[in-house]
């Protein structure tokens, strides 16, 4: 029997998401350019502008506005596929950036990275969602090779991202420079200071490479287009049931996407779509782990698979006295200490019971938790 809080928590999440695509469903749609965008159309963004929250104050100018008309005119389409996919990744981003104690605000940044294609490549070589170069990747701690490329990986590239950013915010203190020293290197913003004389982002834009000047006045456009998507007859995407409700799992034996979907009774084509960091469709056996997603209604399936292959078997871990067993799915922004509080436990107990490697927990990680027998409803 599952603890009410799992209980309530799934309510809310899907009371929430019927409310998202109930509210997002425009009067009317229309492929005129002339209806998405008329004289009134200009006028409106710049009365929306100064409400959305950004982490520095967002400034309207012709730059700004080009781009918001791109993202709601000339590639609406793009546009209501990407606002679809944001229900798959921002909780991934909002969850590492909380636990950063950053401004969740950011997420915004891989849709001008990436589209939100987390198979996105440049041709610089930038891959993933969060476009990182192998060498930036690897500096972070990341894998790449012929095996796993976790650039690819939403987990691994946004706990990696948002380390990469928290860096250059202890290095230049002011987020607009930031957004500047993540697209062009840290090295061509300090130029930019010395050529400018200055430490204003406006100022010592035009010192900056060609791509750089556009990625501020990007960012600006994706963090409105996404704030008030419905003001312009945009129309969500949202992805296929198994792909938007997930379940994250540490596996740490050798097993092909065959295997994976076997076990949850879905295509392997899933499995890829929800796991494109395993370039070879084989997540490698590891002793730290590697992340391998499925849909939530196949975890417990999964678990009960992995552990049928495992020889220490989680089904053999025994709960303290006077205790049921439950679970709990890592909701955005926990930290395995606020569990530990809340299910009256230690931080060991949660990493025991689930055969964790180290305290580290992440967002959609299914956790067995015991908690106390007078928590049981009573029978009538």
């Amino acid at each position: 029997m599952n603890f009410p809080w799992t209980l309530v928590v799934a309510a809310v999440m899907l009371h929430l998401a019927a409310s998202i695509e109930l509210n997002a469903l425009p009067p009317s749609k229309s492929d005129d350019p002339v209806s998405r965008w008329n004289g009134e159309t200009e006028s409106a963004i710049k009365e929306r502008l100064p409400q959305i929250r950004l982490p520095f104050e967002p400034k309207y100018n012709v730059r700004v506005r080009n781009y918001i008309k791109d993202y709601v005119v000339i590639g609406y389409r793009q546009t209501e596929e990407m606002l679809g996919h944001s229900i798959r990744y921002f909780p991934i981003f909002e969850h590492y950036l909380t636990v950063n104690r950053l401004p969740k605000e950011l997420m915004y940044l891989p849709i001008v990275e990436s589209g939100l294609d987390p198979k996105a490549k440049s041709p610089a070589g930038a891959a993933g969602l969060w476009q990182l170069m192998s060498a930036t990747a690897r500096q972070y701690g990341l894998r790449i090779d012929g095996q796993v490329d976790e650039r690819l990986d939403p987990y691994r590239s946004t706990e990696a991202a948002v380390r990469i950013l928290a860096d250059l915010h202890a290095q230049f203190g002011d987020w607009r420079l930031v957004l500047a020293a993540y697209n062009c290197g840290p090295g061509k913003v300090l130029a930019a200071m010395r050529a400018s004389g200055c430490k204003d982002y406006w100022g010592l834009e035009p010192y900056l490479p060609a791509e750089t000047r556009r990625y501020v006045p990007s960012y600006i456009a994706a963090a409105y287009v996404f704030s008030f998507y419905h003001h312009h007859d945009l129309t969500p995407k949202y992805p296929a049931l198994n792909l938007r409700e997930t379940r994250v799992l540490k596996v740490y034996q050798g097993l092909t996407f065959q295997q994976i979907a076997t076990a949850c009774g879905v295509s392997p084509t899933t499995i890829s779509t929800l796991n494109p960091a395993y370039v070879q469709r084989t997540v490698p056996k590891s002793t730290k782990g590697h992340y391998v997603i499925v849909p939530a209604n196949a975890a417990t399936a999964f678990k009960d698979f992995l552990a049928s292959r495992s020889n220490a078997s989680l089904a053999a871990v025994a709960g303290p006295p006077n205790t049921f067993k439950s679970t709990y799915v890592v909701a955005k922004g926990d930290r395995i200490e606020q569990l530990a509080r809340l299910f009256q436990c230690s931080i060991e107990d949660i990493i025991r019971w689930n055969g964790l490697s180290n305290s580290k927990i992440f967002i959609n990680q299914e956790l067995t938790v015991y908690l106390p027998s007078e928590l049981l409803p009573k029978r009538a």
